[in-house]
């Protein structure tokens, strides 16, 4: 069974674990505690953002648009985590050496870390995790905001990169 290991405020495991049943209700989360969530924005030489759209089944934010990620597991770091689960999602291998992080925030009881990463990436060559991932595709960001999103608080610290 997953679990999880709590972080505090600024993302530092604090050794309190909770099972992935238990870190479904945040009320499980203690105050002054989270769970460590991570993103990955890949980006392509056009500065095109690659998203997925997630299942329509899915418990949260389903049928959204967003990037590679989730909870990132006992024993992993929010580096190892995001290139776990974009090889999880969308099959895609990414070396860790060359993410970077983007932004780190709280929102909740959760702590965001979100990488990004340079990377031309062939949406056709892409195997998607069915359960969780609808389709992929790039868009331009000035198109993102038009989407039904998970949400993109990183949005503002990706235009200073990409212009």
């Amino acid at each position: 069974m997953e679990k999880h290991e709590l972080v505090d405020i600024n993302g530092n495991k604090i050794g309190k674990i909770l099972t992935h049943i238990e870190a479904r209700d945040l009320n499980n989360v203690p105050n002054g505690c989270y769970i460590s969530v991570v993103g990955v924005v890949i980006i392509n030489e056009d500065n095109q953002i690659l998203l997925q759209k997630r299942s329509k089944n899915k418990r949260v934010n389903p049928s959204k648009w967003g990037i590679c990620g989730g909870k990132v597991d006992l024993g992993e770091t929010p580096l190892e985590a995001g290139t776990r689960e974009t090889l999880e999602e969308i099959g895609i291998v990414l070396n860790k050496e060359e993410l970077k992080i983007l932004n780190r925030t709280t929102d909740g009881k959760l702590h965001f870390t979100v990488y990004y990463i340079r990377k031309n990436i062939d949406i056709n060559k892409c195997k998607l995790q069915r359960e969780e991932v609808e389709e992929v595709k790039y868009f331009k960001i000035n198109e993102l905001q038009e989407l039904d999103t998970e949400g993109f608080e990183w949005l503002d610290n990706l235009t200073k990169i990409i212009q």
